[in-house]
């Protein structure tokens, strides 16, 4: 006899695809690019405690209650960070390339501090090295 894993619409299931299937109310997931939209689509576009992510910046947590977790099989999930790990990856290998330097740190009266970079095809961006914060004593 199967245990009982949950209910649907009243209706008995025995896994948890089986949960995530009728509660989505659609079967498998095929494509990486049908993966990535339906999780964009239940993370209302990638939104996170109010803050608007990427999908690359977007913290995918296997929490029981989050999204896209909740609405994935344990397979899709999986395949989902992997993504997002090449993703990430493509990313970072993209910005190396770049060849930041830096030129400028500023230091300001509520003793942040920031740092001023610049890449080889003269692009700039600042980044804030210390967030304001009082002093000790």
């Amino acid at each position: 006899m199967n245990s009982i894993y949950g209910y649907v619409n009243g209706q008995p299931v025995f896994s948890r695809d089986e949960f995530v299937f009728k509660s989505r109310r659609f079967g498998e997931i095929k494509t990486d690019e049908e993966l990535i939209a339906f999780a964009e689509k239940v993370t209302g576009h990638w939104s996170q405690a109010g803050w608007c992510r990427t999908f690359t910046g977007y913290y995918l947590t296997d929490y029981a209650l989050d999204e896209p977790f909740r609405s994935l099989t344990k397979a899709e999930f999986a395949r989902l960070k992997e993504l997002q790990a090449a993703a990430i990856a493509e990313e970072e290998r993209i910005e190396t390339e770049k060849e930041w330097r830096l030129i400028n740190t500023l230091y300001y009266a509520d003793n942040s501090i920031e740092e001023v970079y610049e890449n080889k095809y003269g692009e700039r961006k600042t980044i804030m090295a210390v967030q304001p914060h009082g002093d000790a004593c």
